[in-house]
């Protein structure tokens, strides 16, 4: 590593300035937070880039698997052969017709420059320079974009991503054809977005099936809007907000299906210790042949106070309110005499202290 320092102090720009005039081949490396972004140079200009271990050659290739040219399935075969062949995946789906050279280099470059320019974003973070040539792109995907026509994009599309992000601030907004006629160039971008925009894909999804970034996207989307060649779906959005929008009479059933489970749950408690209960008093009470000792009554009042937790809980939850006293509970049908004494029908002490309060001991 010959150069390093922050990107707060020493822009981007300035960094790869400095390397153009010292005519440095190696590798710029940036890193913010979690992100890691490579930059492959030759004699100060840009050969090659990596953001967060994506490179032009994986873009291509999810490209043309979101827009159907070649099915995941096909992807992998040709991976395969790839490597088997040592040729670079491009090339390899070029040899078998999947895809035409010329689109291929023409892909490459753009997303090149993508990638390379939507780095001049990173105003925080960190840069690294070393002159190893280890980790370089191979020569099958490297591209040739000058230093100075990489800083004064980067810097055009810092003062430009304001104004589109304003005008289109949602990346799942859907737009239309209007029907007029496009007059520009059949090869340009513009045109290419034009033939994905269909009043059904969000720009998100039109962003998987062309050959650049977000940025120059919303350029196209922005210009044919202006043109009045395409415009907003607002049948689309109102369909889209619909479907999310919460039922309330789905969110009261949600609500009472929840109650009615805890409930269940709470009746299964009870039963349980109703069960358990009546075994530990009948062993109290006839284990040690009619003698109790003080051991044996500390439990079963134990068992009686748990008896009468659960089922007040239960009652609280069915009515809304506590009972007037223990009592209340038997007549009610919730426990039986036996359940809230222990031996020698020590019973627990209820107090009711409003609809929401009790005490127990």
């Amino acid at each position: 590593m010959i150069l390093s320092g922050e990107l707060s102090d020493f822009s981007l720009a300035d960094v790869l300035q400095l390397l153009l005039q010292q005519h440095k081949s190696g590798v710029l490396t940036l890193t913010k937070q979690k992100e890691k972004a490579e930059i492959f140079l030759s004699n100060g200009n840009l050969t090659g880039v990596r953001v967060n271990g994506e490179t032009p050659e994986s873009k291509v290739r999810e490209m043309l698997v979101a827009s159907g040219k070649v099915s995941r399935q096909e992807m992998q075969d040709m991976e395969a052969v790839a490597r088997n062949m040592n040729r670079g995946l491009l090339a390899t789906l070029a040899t078998k017709g999947f895809l035409d050279e010329n689109d291929g280099k023409e892909w490459l470059q753009i997303i090149s420059e993508d990638l390379a320019c939507e780095l001049f974003g990173w105003a925080s973070g960190r840069y690294e320079f070393g002159t190893g040539i280890k980790g370089q792109m191979p020569a099958s995907v490297q591209m040739s974009l000058s230093t100075e026509f990489a800083c004064m994009e980067g810097m055009r599309r810092i003062d430009e991503w304001p104004r589109l992000r304003e005008e289109l601030p949602d990346a799942n907004a859907v737009f239309r054809p209007t029907g007029k006629e496009h007059t520009g160039d059949k090869q340009g971008w513009d045109f290419m977005v034009l033939s994905l925009v269909d009043g059904k894909k969000s720009l998100a999804q039109i962003s998987k099936q062309v050959p650049f970034g977000s940025f120059r996207l919303s350029e196209c989307i922005v210009n044919l809007w202006h043109d009045g060649i395409v415009a907003p779906d607002a049948s689309e959005r109102r369909e889209a907000e619909t479907a999310v929008a919460p039922d309330p009479q789905s969110e009261k059933d949600q609500k009472t299906a929840l109650v009615l489970g805890v409930a269940v749950v709470i009746l299964l408690m009870a039963t349980a210790v109703r069960l358990f209960s009546f075994w530990m008093l009948e062993s109290a009470g006839n284990g040690t042949g009619g003698e109790t000792v003080d051991y044996d009554v500390a439990i079963a009042h134990s068992l009686a106070r748990g008896n009468m937790e659960v089922f007040l809980i239960d009652y609280a939850a069915r009515k809304d309110k506590l009972p007037a006293d223990a009592n209340e509970l038997i007549r009610e049908g919730d426990l039986l005499p036996r359940e809230i004494g222990g031996v020698g029908h020590d019973r627990p002490v209820y107090k009711k202290i409003d609809d929401k309060q009790y005490e127990l001991r």
